[in-house]
């Protein structure tokens, strides 16, 4: 039931290229691919771990959709010329007809579903951290392709349909069309940074109300400014530091500088200071 390979070098070419995809590994370093795979009721389930690759499309046409659970690593995925950027925990959601271009620099583990039809668009999904059918889809992948079962038609059957299941569960979480909608990481972290220029200068906006107002999760929130190597605490210090500097140009006492650029207190504002300079 479940097929297991490592290939290296020219193989792993082969092996996307008999999928219709083109992969060019990275230069300069040795190019590995695990794969464990099955196909269960119509379902092909696959946990794939490679180095550094960049994958396209070889120009023939593809049919179906391809449900993508982020494990290990990062992916950037181009769809319908939209890039997502995904890191651990990240989901997604496209047609198979959509992709454009996937690539990682650095080696990436994923799970993929591959089914006649999942979603007519493409679409980020809740990650790990924000929904159990993240978690519960990728458990029962892992148990089906960590064993070697021969199942009755019925039994496989059943489980083609929980899959499906799963995988609508998790697609029914994603963000509705009539509210902040579907924003890849650098969507949401550029949302994030002009919500912050704009309501820095506030006391009361906190990390929460800014994921509030983006309708994502505290978590997710993190991971996004993660990537860009910083937090969104730190994020919002650092733009009432810009304000308080603007203003101190203009004469005004330390207390009132503090009160406009967001800071509770004089003294908040004074150890936010001291802070930041011994980090320069």
């Amino acid at each position: 039931m479940t097929r297991n390979m490592r290939a290296e070098g020219a193989a792993v070419v082969d092996w996307f290229a008999q999928r219709s995809l083109v992969a060019t590994p990275a230069t300069g370093s040795p190019t590995v691919l695990i794969v464990d795979e099955a196909e269960v009721a119509g379902v092909v389930i696959r946990r794939l771990w490679h180095t550094a690759l960049t994958i396209v499309p070889a120009g023939m046409p593809r049919t179906g959709a391809t449900l993508v659970l982020q494990a290990e690593g990062s992916l950037v995925i181009d769809v319908a010329g939209s890039a997502s950027d995904l890191a651990a925990g990240d989901a997604l959601v496209y047609p198979d007809a959509a992709l454009v271009r996937a690539a990682s620099g650095q080696p990436t583990a994923r799970i993929e579903v591959g089914a006649a039809r999942l979603l007519d668009e493409p679409a980020g999904l809740p990650g790990a951290d924000d929904s159990p059918a993240w978690r519960a889809l990728a458990s029962t992948v892992n148990a089906i392709l960590n064993g070697d079962h021969r199942l009755s038609i019925a039994a496989e059957s059943a489980l083609g349909h929980a899959i499906e299941s799963l995988c609508a569960a998790l697609i029914a979480g994603r963000p509705d069309a009539t509210a902040a909608g579907f924003r890849s990481a650098q969507a949401t972290f550029a949302a994030a940074m002009r919500l912050l220029t704009v309501r820095a200068e506030d006391p009361a906006f906190t990390v929460e109300e800014l994921a509030d107002a983006l309708q994502v999760s505290r978590q997710y929130l993190a991971r996004v400014f993660a990537r860009q190597g910083r937090t969104p605490s730190a994020a919002l210090r650092a733009r009432r530091l810009e304000l308080a500097d603007a203003l101190a140009a203009t004469g005004l006492p330390t207390p009132e500088i503090a009160r406009r650029s967001g800071f509770p207190s004089a003294r908040a504002l004074l150890r936010a200071k001291r802070e930041r300079d011994t980090r320069h």
